[in-house]
C-alpha cells in the first residue's frame, strides 16, 4: 500500500533561482556599506576628474588633458567595481 507523499516546497529547480540582489537594477548597485562608501567615494572623485577635464581643454596654459581624462577613466572604471562586486564572493 502506497503512502500518500507530501509535496514539496522547495526542490533542485528552486535551488538554481537567481536571489533577488542578482536581478533587475539592483545587479548594478552595490550591496553592504563598504561598497556603497566606495561607490559614492570613487564617483565623486570621478565627477571631479571630469570636470578638471573639462577646464583643461579651456585653458591653453594647461596641458594635462591626457592625464585628467586617463585618471578619469580609471576612477570610473574603479565605481563600476565598487558596484558590482558582492561581499559575498569574498567570504
Amino acid at each position: 500500500m502506497a503512502v500518500g507523499r507530501t509535496k514539496k516546497k522547495s526542490g533542485r529547480r528552486r535551488n538554481y533561482e537567481p536571489t533577488v540582489e542578482l536581478t533587475g537594477i539592483h545587479r548594478f548597485l552595490p550591496v553592504g556599506w563598504g561598497n556603497w562608501g566606495g561607490f559614492l567615494l570613487f564617483g565623486f572623485l570621478s565627477i571631479a576628474l571630469f570636470v578638471d577635464f573639462l577646464f583643461s581643454l579651456g585653458r591653453p596654459q594647461y596641458n594635462d588633458w591626457i592625464a585628467a581624462i586617463i585618471m578619469c577613466a580609471a576612477f570610473v572604471w574603479i565605481t563600476v567595481l565598487f558596484a558590482i562586486t558582492r561581499w559575498k564572493d569574498y567570504v
